[in-house]
């Protein structure tokens, strides 16, 4: 019995060391959730992983982008949106580009952490001498053999008739309830029971876009200020988003 348990210790610890190198789940804490504010980490933007963006070349803005990055900063964290993580990351466009080590981009990052497969990007480039200002929303997809593995299930899940459902459902409700005790113990604070995009209810996506509009509406506000300080027309920019948000 003893060398049965310490097995699947063993395998649990290497389940979890193998999936949080794949992002797949969150870390069992977080040093920038702890207090609130900006810290710092490396990561990557990979195009297929984007479900919404938005992005604008600003002319007479060159050179603008840590001014920008910095105001924006400082209007989300006083808008206190409950249960998200800001970070300040070093990401690159694309996983080549990280791979050989090219060019790496500072960027303000967002994360709901009852949503944490979805991060929003916010960055301020230097292109062609102007300034592009942009964020992007990614979504952190299953590798290959876990996609399949949530595909069987739930394709199982769905077959079954609706009474033999309620214990599956509740074993799984269970599981999410002791790791989220897990995760208050080691934060030692309320941590919101963490919901999968396949699983994310018409309210859960509601609630996800009501926090990427805010951010939206927030970067907008520090440009406007910015491009007004210069005496530069912002009526002229694009305000529109691309993806299933569809913002304006």
């Amino acid at each position: 019995m003893g060398n049965l348990i310490f097995w699947i210790v063993i395998i649990a610890i290497g389940g979890y060391i193998y999936l949080r190198r794949k992002k797949k789940i969150p870390p069992l804490f977080s040093l920038n959730a702890k207090a609130g504010g900006l810290g710092k980490g490396i990561s990557v933007i990979n195009e297929n992983n984007i479900v919404e963006e938005w992005s604008q070349i600003i002319l007479g803005m060159g050179g603008k982008g840590e001014e920008l990055l910095k105001s924006v900063s400082t209007k989300l964290q006083a808008q206190n949106l409950p249960d998200v993580v800001f970070a300040r990351k070093e990401a690159s466009l694309g996983q080549s580009n990280y791979t050989f080590g090219d060019k790496r981009y500072e960027f303000v990052t967002m994360r709901h952490q009852r949503y944490p497969d979805y991060e929003m990007f916010i960055g301020a480039i230097d292109r062609a001498g102007q300034l592009k200002a942009s964020w992007y929303l990614t979504v952190a997809l299953p590798g290959r053999i876990m996609g399949k593995l949530r595909a069987i299930n739930k394709a199982d899940r769905d077959a079954m008739p609706r009474a033999m459902r309620a214990p599956q459902m509740l074993s799984k409700t269970l599981g999410k309830m002791l790791a989220q005790r897990l995760n208050e113990k080691i934060a030692g604070k309320p941590v919101p029971i963490r919901v999968r995009p396949e699983d994310m209810t018409m309210d859960d996506k509601e609630e996800l876009g009501a926090y990427i509009t805010t951010a939206h509406n927030v970067v907008l506000a520090a440009l406007e200020e910015m491009m007004n300080d210069l005496n530069l027309d912002f009526s002229k920019v694009d305000k529109h988003t691309e993806g299933f948000l569809n913002l304006s």
